[in-house]
């Protein structure tokens, strides 16, 4: 044990130092985290965590899949040169569920991300309280199907904490036997009863151990009858099959150890017509919960047991076990209460690692034919270039220690494209280098280095610490403070705020908060917010706001909420008004070569930087209400409205007739947008063109004060091999301006991926791009663009 201790503790001294050693450039990625969550009844919740405001649109298909496509909205401004397609991450290791991975995609025609299982899951989507997250719940038939992951994490990850109560003058229940070689789940028994090579001997429960004999069901696991017409007897034998299973199943978790899928199986069990294994399995299940530490839970199920088989064949055991427990009086819980054996098991640190490794080359070229009239003669033109040519390499590593009171990581996340252009640098960007310490028994937390924020009025990544406490069951505070890790004009501000979380568990809740920032020693913002929500299964709402009492000015405000009808159909509105860029001293330079350091150099007042500052930061104001219907169960249509504007911006700064331009620089004037409207009809469908195809068809219509734009996009995804994937694009966009110029775009795509093994996946994507441009009568345009890519990702 040693020895493992000492391999876990080398590995996270590795991964640190390589977090060391990593350079400190920012991006905007914005999948910041992916998390399993296990209730009580073993079914898991997939929390993706991302660095913005999120907002969930609608998500295709429902039910059972094994890929899924979810449509969000980024309640923030993400420039789209930073915006990196196919960021990928993948799921922690976990006993009850397949890994999987989630992949953001299309700036341009969603955002969206694609989550890719090992196979199919039964899941269903559930709304997030921080606004910043999407939530998918697990059901209970995909996590009692899934394979086991040899490297689970079996503390936080997969089986919820419990604690060890003590309890006095109560006998601990014999231990279950630990074979050398546990039976595997059900489908493995089925095979083994058809398979020509000799069935191993299932390992026994029960009998001379102190507990009940367990039912001997290895030779009727893979009796079911087939579904259909049947009769009652029947019935009762396909009942008895499936019972058997779940019993099978539930026998090889004991003998794993693993409690939380043993109740789950038994459970399944319970809910079966009465069948030849309902009275065994009412008698496990409360075995099950006394050893996962549920003793309260534990006697409700005896108590059942005797209710419903008065007089059963262990009718005397459970009385017995039952005066046991309920004459035992708890005892304060307490390490030195617990035998040493429980101690050093909860108290032994396990260690995991886990992440991904994605390389893809990337090559575009582009050839442009210009023809140009002057004075009735056409005079034409060409020119091909490479736009492209680079080596685009992402790192994601998760380094874990735990035990039942501690939860700790090193999370490690790197971006970097190699450059083969010329005159073009190469581009490193650290996305996320941090510990995080996390205590589950006093409910603290702590993370150190570079990191995303999470709300408090931090506006981007940081390098800095975040802590906080949970002092009551509903509330929590937090400090955070650091440096700003964007890339900015001038120094990197530095920070420090508080924020108050309260109702964590109620309907109605929200937080506070109050942030300084300064640069250079002055205040370069000071604000104030928080934000207040309202959150059920079917019903959403939450309102951000943020107010710099420096400018005394709202910063940002946001309404979002959904609506999810029985019915089938759902709703969904968000109104936005925020300053661009965020209100702030440094604003006072946008747009010129100058610094605020100048600037208060040369006799310039804080408040006459804060004017400044005002007068070059815009006001964008956005709409959008959503739509979404449900046809059966292999289609869905959606309608999204949305109107967009951004205020213009008066002249700024000192020019001087001779070009020349004051000390504060000049900024010409920039005018107001006008409402921009843009209507969208999507429809989805499965099953469209092959078996277990995602297919889309978009079409929407943008009209603002200058242009009108149709873009019509078809997109399908599908298996049309084993372990082969295809992907097809067709995107076509047309528009006018009022200056009578036209442009036409023709854009299709072929992206395949081929899964080498169960962890490496190959891909290659190819597209061309047609572009027609008419400007005036005088010009004209035909640009040809044609691109590719290939490369791996390696989840490890």
């Amino acid at each position: 044990m040693i020895c493992k201790q000492a391999r876990g503790a080398v590995k996270l001294i590795f991964v640190f130092t390589f977090l060391l050693c990593a350079t400190s450039q920012a991006s905007a990625d914005i999948i910041d985290d992916i998390k399993l969550k296990t209730a009580a009844n073993g079914e898991v919740d997939a929390v993706i965590k991302f660095t913005v405001p999120v907002q969930r649109l609608r998500y295709f298909p429902p039910g059972k899949t094994q890929y899924l496509v979810i449509y969000f909205n980024i309640v923030d401004t993400v420039p789209k040169d930073q915006w990196q397609d196919y960021e990928s991450h993948r799921s922690p290791p976990s006993e009850l569920i397949d890994k999987f991975t989630v992949t953001t995609r299309d700036l341009n025609t969603g955002p969206k991300i694609e989550i890719q299982f090992s196979s199919p899951v039964e899941f269903s989507m559930k709304a997030s309280k921080d606004g910043r997250s999407l939530k998918l719940h697990i059901k209970q038939d995909s996590v009692a199907q899934a394979k086991p992951d040899k490297t689970a994490l079996t503390a936080e990850v997969v089986t919820p904490t419990v604690a060890l109560p003590v309890i006095a003058a109560t006998p601990t229940l014999p231990a279950v036997p630990q074979p050398p070689a546990v039976a595997g789940a059900t489908a493995k028994l089925a095979a083994a009863g058809s398979a020509s090579s000799p069935k191993p001997a299932p390992a026994q429960l029960g009998g001379k151990d102190g507990l009940p004999a367990y039912p001997d069901i290895a030779q009727q696991a893979a009796n079911i009858p087939p579904s259909g017409s049947l009769t009652l007897q029947e019935q009762i034998k396909k009942a008895d099959g499936e019972a058997a299973v779940m019993m099978a199943k539930a026998r090889d978790a004991l003998l794993a150890g693993q409690m939380f899928a043993a109740i789950e199986a038994f459970n399944n069990t319970l809910k079966l017509p009465a069948n030849m294994y309902s009275q065994d399995a009412q008698i496990w299940i409360g075995i099950a919960r006394e050893k996962s530490g549920q003793q309260g839970k534990a006697i409700l199920e005896y108590e059942t047991y005797l209710k419903l088989y008065p007089g059963g064949k262990e009718e005397k055991w459970v009385k017995d076990r039952l005066s046991k427990l309920n004459a035992a009086r708890p005892a304060p819980v307490a390490a030195a209460a617990l035998p040493e054996k429980a101690i050093a098991q909860n108290s032994e640190l396990h260690y995991t690692e886990y992440g991904s490794f994605s390389m893809y080359y990337y090559h575009g070229a582009s050839h442009t034919d210009t023809v140009a009239t002057v004075g009735n003669v056409q005079t034409p033109s060409s020119l091909t270039v490479t736009d492209q040519s680079s080596l685009i390499s992402n790192v994601s590593m998760t380094a874990r220690a735990y035990n039942e009171e501690f939860d700790n990581r090193l999370v490690f996340q790197d971006f970097f494209a190699a450059n083969f252009l010329p005159g073009q640098k190469n581009t490193n960007r650290l996305n996320a280098a941090f510990f995080d310490v996390k205590n589950r028994r006093h409910n603290y937390s702590a993370r150190i280095g570079r990191q995303s924020a999470t709300g408090g009025g931090v506006l981007g990544r940081f390098d800095g610490v975040s802590a906080g406490y949970g002092f009551l069951p509903d509330w929590r505070a937090n400090v955070v403070a650091g440096r700003l890790s964007e890339s900015v004009i001038g120094s990197k501000p530095v920070f420090y705020g508080v924020n108050l979380d309260f109702g964590l568990r109620d309907a109605i809740g929200g937080s506070v908060y109050s942030i300084k920032q300064t640069t250079n020693g002055i205040a370069d913002r000071t604000a104030m917010g928080g934000i207040l929500r309202y959150f059920d299964q079917r019903k959403t709402a939450i309102a951000m706001l943020d107010y710099d009492t420096q400018f005394q000015a709202v910063n940002m405000f946001t309404v979002q909420g959904t609506l999810n009808r029985a019915s089938g159909t759902d709703y969904n509105f968000l109104v936005d008004r925020r300053r661009t860029p965020s209100l702030s001293i440094r604003s006072a330079v946008n747009g010129t070569t100058t610094s605020v350091e100048t600037l208060l150099q040369n006799g310039w007042s804080i408040d006459d930087l804060l004017k400044l500052a005002n007068s070059r930061t815009a006001i964008s104001n956005m709409a959008q209400f959503g739509v979404t219907n449900h046809i059966r169960e292999k289609w869905q249509i959606g309608t999204d409205v949305s109107v967009a504007n951004t205020t213009g911006l008066s002249a700024s700064g000192t020019l001087n007739p001779d070009g020349s331009t004051g000390v504060e620089g000049f900024v010409a004037a920039t005018p107001a947008t006008g409402n921009t409207w843009t209507i969208s009809e999507r429809l989805i469908g499965s099953d469209v063109f092959s078996s277990r195809d995602v297919s889309m068809c978009s079409l929407s219509l943008t009209k603002s004060p200058t242009i009108t734009g149709k873009t019509l996009l078809l997109n399908s995804h599908s298996y049309f091999r084993e372990k082969w994937t295809i992907d097809t694009t067709l995107r076509l966009y047309w528009q006018n301006d009022n200056a009578g110029g036209t442009q036409t775009i023709t854009s299709p795509m072929l992206k395949m991926g081929y899964q080498l093994k169960s962890n490496l996946t190959l891909d290659a994507e190819s597209g061309i791009e047609w572009t027609r441009v008419d400007s005036s009568a005088l010009q004209s345009s035909r640009i040809n663009r044609k691109y590719i890519s290939m490369g791996f990702r390696w989840d490890f």
